[in-house]
């Protein structure tokens, strides 16, 4: 059986799914992998590494204005207690990304009665 979605709906249910990944990283101390997933599709980060010592996701993203022959990284770091607010502020609206969100809704059971479906 099928969910069906607004992308309002998809992104309530995101937040809620980001705070379940918080709880679990705090908790486990290291990132679910559908957490890391969740930021390289946002920031198109290259790398994104949870700082035990610090408690800060830090997160690598080429830098496009560089004009260096090789491709260079920036790092952000964020505290994982925050993450919910800025993980809210790189939501997207777009077809591709509310299919991803999608997707991840569904691998951790947050819409429990199968697919989920985007209606406008």
């Amino acid at each position: 059986m099928s969910s069906y979605l607004n992308t309002q709906e998809i992104k309530r249910s995101l937040q809620v799914l980001v705070k379940q990944y918080v709880e679990e990283c705090v908790n486990c101390q290291e990132l679910p992998q559908d957490f890391i997933d969740l930021i390289k599709h946002n920031f198109l980060a290259k790398f994104v590494y949870y700082n035990k010592a610090k408690k800060q996701i830090e997160i690598g993203i080429e830098d496009q204005e560089s004009d260096a022959p090789y491709p260079e990284i920036k790092t952000y770091s964020f505290p994982v207690d925050k993450a919910a607010n800025w993980l809210d502020q790189s939501f997207r609206n777009d077809d591709c990304d509310l299919k991803f969100y999608g997707k991840l809704l569904n691998r951790n059971e947050l819409i429990s009665s199968g697919d989920v479906v985007l209606i406008n």
